[in-house]
């Protein structure tokens, strides 16, 4: 779809965020380097002034792997300095804008790259990681996972790390998190909480999407729920992938907390045979029932943004609310938590 001139002026103008990138380990995993290359230039094509990239998962309980991993992640973008701006703060995204050049920071998909102490939070966070999902998909230290057979709530140990997060000024995300564990976290967060990727329940009923009171609760805290173009959340057959389905699950949450607690985390993945091979060698985190092992795995690509703003407008969506959409709620949470 071609957008608009106004659309475009729009694009233009506004601060895109994507919160949610899954390929960073890329550099330095054989044969997926070219991929990963290619994967990161689609943002810059688009328009999208900062994105957020996974440096780690649940599944990688290595502080010797993960500091190795973190590096060459981030060594790929520092000798780009033409290209990317590594992150702080919000400030640093407003530069980037400025000059041109994609704005770039890191996260986590899961705190076992903690292996349960707190006190690397910090340095994590030095590093450039700006936020944590508590738990991916399966229990750890922290609480259970979406998928995980009980439901069990926050630990000890999850509270001091919630606590520890929030002084440190690290993001704590509650995606792929067990649903009791997610409601603890609101309750003892001192911080805005976010959903970096996820969609509701109410349109789609698969254990990675969220429950009406959780996207009500995270809202409550300040925080932001981003949408995720990952086709087997936001249907049976996975096979929807289009701006009007996005702007489904959009609308949804609109409707439940209002549209400034909302944004983009589209978990786009370039190189799905490695994914295929991750779910293959991690069964347990991705169960049969789940659809992971459907024949085919869509996801939305950051090209869908533009058809989205335009359809936004299209529906008497206000520009500023479309803006906020964008990138600017999630701007907002980022400067109260980062400072």
């Amino acid at each position: 779809m071609t957008v608009s001139v106004s659309t475009r002026r729009l694009l233009e103008s506004a601060t895109v965020v994507d919160l949610l990138v899954p390929d960073a380990p890329a550099p330095i995993l054989p044969g997926v380097g070219k991929l990963f290359e290619e994967h990161v230039a689609r943002f810059e094509r688009t328009g999208v002034t900062f994105a957020s990239f996974t440096v780690g998962l649940d599944h990688l309980a290595s502080i010797e792997g993960q500091i190795k991993g973190l590096g060459a992640v981030r060594r790929w973008f520092l000798t780009r300095p033409e290209r990317f701006v590594l992150v702080r703060t919000v400030a640093d995204i407003a530069e980037a804008k400025r000059t041109g050049k994609l704005a770039v920071n890191f996260h986590f998909q899961g705190t076992n790259a903690l292996m349960g102490d707190v006190n690397l939070v910090e340095v994590y966070r030095a590093l450039g990681v700006g936020h944590m999902l508590m738990a991916y998909n399966e229990k750890n230290l922290v609480g259970d996972g979406c998928h995980e057979r009980t439901d069990c709530g926050l630990s000890a140990f999850g509270v001091r790390l919630v606590g520890e997060m929030n002084r440190v000024g690290v993001a704590v995300d509650v995606s792929h998190t067990g649903y009791r564990t997610s409601m603890d976290v609101f309750e003892v967060a001192k911080a805005p909480v976010i959903f970096s990727h996820a969609n509701p329940r109410g349109l789609y009923a698969h254990e990675r999407n969220i429950r009406d009171d959780q996207i009500k609760a995270c809202a409550q805290t300040g925080g932001v729920i981003g949408v995720t173009g990952v086709g087997l959340f936001m249907s049976q057959d996975g096979l929807d992938i289009s701006p009007d389905m996005l702007i489904r699950q959009i609308d949804y949450i609109a409707d439940l907390v209002g549209a400034g607690h909302i944004g983009f985390g589209l978990d786009h993945i370039e190189d799905v045979a490695h994914l295929v091979k991750l779910i293959d060698t991690n069964a347990g985190r991705y169960p049969e029932q789940g659809g992971y092992k459907a024949p085919q795995l869509l996801f939305a690509s950051p090209e869908i943004i533009p058809d989205v703003a335009e359809r936004l407008l299209a529906k008497n969506w206000s520009e500023a609310d479309v803006r906020g959409v964008l990138g600017e709620n999630w701007l907002r949470v980022l400067g109260q938590i980062w400072g």
